[in-house]
């Protein structure tokens, strides 16, 4: 469902990003800069059906630097050259406010090139907004997705350091998709796999699909998945 420009964790040089398309829409899940730099690398027009991007919309999770340096740089881009809107969609009004100011006042994007909104305003793909902890510097700003799209059911997590708050959502078998983050090593601020491992096999043979991303040691965390459900988040390659 969801096809990744990176996996990595804050420390990767391919950060975790995600996207999907639905019509002439490309819609990212945050956007580091080395999601930004794949973008602007491919031939975007492959992106979606008619070979004319339409918008490009950004889900926004929290607002560490590995899931949004690469929005102002991304919004000159579409402005200036691919001269295709850019909608960035905040979790709540408190980090819509702190992306206006990185946006506006520190990068200094053109007010005219994107569009700034919350989340829960884009109803066709959002069905809702889970808060979640990550780390206390960024308490009630960090943020999980429940997303539809097409009769797909997608939980993605962001960075979180619990499932608590995802595991009412996974309950629909085979038409649900679970992205989570994991760590191989051990964190007060991150999934730790060894943990989760169990619950997560459960999970995925009960029919639930199981992506790991936002990984710390993505050999590590294949060989720790061997054999059972549970996938690690497909790459995007250019047909």
């Amino acid at each position: 469902m969801l096809k990744f420009f990176g996996r990595g964790s804050a420390f990767d040089e391919e950060q975790n990003g995600a996207f999907f398309t639905d019509g002439d829409d490309v819609i990212l899940l945050d956007c580091p800069m080395s999601s930004f730099h794949k973008l602007r690398q491919m031939n975007i027009e492959h992106l979606t059906e008619s070979r004319n991007i339409r918008i490009i919309f950004v889900l926004v999770t929290h607002t560490h630097g590995d899931h949004v340096s690469g929005i102002s740089t991304l919004i000159q881009f579409a402005y200036y050259v691919w001269h295709v809107p850019v909608v960035i969609a905040a979790p709540n009004n408190k980090v819509k406010e702190d992306l206006r100011y990185l946006i506006l006042h520190l990068e200094g994007c053109d007010s005219h090139a994107f569009h700034l909104t919350t989340s829960d305003m884009l109803k066709l793909w959002v069905k809702d907004v889970i808060p979640t902890t990550h780390v206390p510097g960024l308490n009630g700003r960090c943020f999980g997705y429940h997303l539809t799209v097409g009769d797909k059911s997608i939980i993605y997590t962001g960075d979180t350091n619990t499932l608590e708050p995802y595991k009412p959502y996974l309950t629909g078998g085979e038409n649900t998709y679970l992205y989570t983050e994991m760590s191989v090593s051990k964190s007060p601020v991150h999934l730790y796999l060894e943990e989760e491992l169990d619950y997560l096999k459960t999970l995925a043979e009960s029919g639930v699909h199981v992506y790991l991303m936002h990984l710390d040691n993505i050999p590590k965390a294949e060989e720790m998945i061997k054999g059972t459900p549970i996938q690690i988040a497909p790459l995007y390659t250019e047909k």
